[in-house]
C-alpha cells in the first residue's frame, strides 16, 4: 500500500481562514464539546431516547477527544450549515454511532472492530486503498464485482473500517478522499458472480457515509455499470443530498482524474498491482494502526485537547502551529 503522495505534489501552507462569525459559531460548539461533564450513552438508540441512566453513560475517552479535532467540528459546522445546534447534535451522534460500532481504538472499550472480525470480505480485493490523486488525496476503490461474501451487516462494517483508514491516510492539510467504483464483474477464484449489494446495503453504507464521514467525498467516480446497475443508481440517485450529487460522476474514466504513477494498471495506469490478501490485508493494517497511532502521540505531545488541528497532527514539525485557541480569521 501506497503510505503517502509524491513529492512533487503541492502540500498546503496551512489551515484556510474563516470568517468571524463562523470561528464565533466554531466556539459556541467546541465549548460545549470541551465540557468534562459531558457524557455520552454507548449507542444511538440511548441517546435517542435521551437516556439519564448514569450506569449506560461514559465520559468521552482520550481517543474520542483526539477524534474531535478543530477540521473534524469545522467538516460537521459546514455539513450542518454552521446551524450549532444541529452541529453539536450530530456530532454526540456520531460519537455514539462509533461506540456503538467499535470505531474506539481504545483497547478499555469492549466493542472494538478488529481487522479480523471483516477480513474475509476483502479477501478478493473488493475494497483496496491505493494510490493518491492530485491533490493529494487517498484512492478508495470500490470493485463491486468481486464480491465474495452474501449480503449482511459485515458488508457495511468492512466498508466503515476501509473508510475509517482512508480518512487516517488522508496526509496534512488534506481531508477528503477520492472514491472510484467498479461495477466490472471479474471472474476470479472466490467472486460470486453477478451479485450486486442490494439496495438494503448499499443505502446503509450511503447513510454511514453522509452522516458520520461528512464533508470527506471529494468525487465519487463510477464505471462499467451495466443498464440494471445503472437503474440501480437511478434509484439511489434521490437518496444522495445536493452536495454529494455535485460530486457523483457517471462514465468518466479514473485515467481523466488520477495520474497515471498512481493508477492502478488495470485502469491504464503505471501502477503494476494485483491484489493479494495475505500480503495487502496485513500491511494495510499496519500501515494505518502505526500511522494513527502516531497521529495520537503528536496529539497527546501538543496537549491532548479537543480542538486540536490535524495540520499538526499530520505533520512531523516540532511545534505546534495551531493551538486550541488559535483565531482562522487572522489567517490570510
Amino acid at each position: 500500500m501506497l503510505r503517502a503522495p509524491p513529492k512533487s505534489y503541492p502540500v498546503p501552507a496551512g489551515l484556510d481562514p474563516i470568517t468571524e462569525e463562523q470561528f464565533k459559531l466554531y466556539n459556541v460548539v467546541l465549548k460545549h464539546i470541551q465540557d468534562p461533564n459531558l457524557k455520552l450513552p454507548m449507542n444511538t438508540n440511548d441517546l435517542n431516547k435521551g437516556t439519564t441512566d448514569e450506569s449506560s453513560l461514559r465520559s468521552l475517552s482520550s481517543w474520542e477527544k483526539f477524534w474531535l479535532t478543530r477540521e473534524c467540528i469545522l467538516r460537521h459546522l459546514r455539513a450542518n450549515k454552521w446551524n450549532t445546534q444541529e452541529t453539536i447534535n450530530h456530532l454526540k451522534t456520531t460519537l455514539c454511532w462509533r461506540r456503538e460500532v467499535g470505531l474506539t481504538h481504545d483497547p478499555e472499550y469492549p466493542n472494538n472492530l478488529s481487522p479480523d472480525k471483516i477480513a474475509i470480505e476483502n479477501e478478493t480485493g473488493k475494497e483496496v486503498l491505493l494510490g493518491f490523486d492530485k491533490m493529494r488525496r487517498p484512492l478508495f476503490y470500490m470493485k463491486n464485482g468481486r464480491q465474495n461474501t452474501e449480503p449482511s451487516f459485515r458488508q457495511v462494517q468492512h466498508m466503515i473500517y476501509m473508510m475509517e483508514n482512508a480518512a487516517t491516510l488522508c496526509p496534512q492539510g488534506v481531508e477528503t478522499i477520492t472514491v472510484l467504483v467498479d461495477f466490472k464483474f471479474y471472474k476470479e477464484p472466490g467472486v460470486i458472480t453477478d451479485k450486486a449489494p442490494p439496495l438494503s446495503i448499499a443505502k446503509a453504507c450511503l447513510a454511514v457515509l453522509e452522516r458520520h464521514y461528512p464533508e470527506r467525498l471529494a468525487k465519487c467516480i463510477l464505471i462499467n455499470a451495466p443498464w440494471y446497475i445503472s437503474a440501480f443508481l437511478k434509484i439511489m440517485y434521490p437518496f444522495l443530498d445536493p452536495a454529494t450529487k455535485e460530486k457523483v460522476i457517471f462514465d468518466e474514466p479514473f485515467e481523466k482524474h488520477i495520474e497515471p504513477e498512481q493508477l492502478e494498471a488495470l485502469y491504464n495506469g503505471r501502477l503494476d498491482f494485483t491484489y493479494k490478501h495475505d500480503v495487502y490485508w496485513p500491511d494495510m493494517v499496519k500501515a494505518c494502526d502505526e500511522m494513527r497511532q502516531v497521529q495520537y502521540e503528536r496529539w497527546l505531545k501538543f496537549g491532548g485537547a479537543i480542538g486540536l488541528s490535524e495540520f499538526d497532527l499530520k505533520g512531523d514539525h516540532e511545534e505546534l502551529m495551531y493551538p486550541v485557541d488559535f483565531d482562522m480569521t487572522k489567517l490570510k
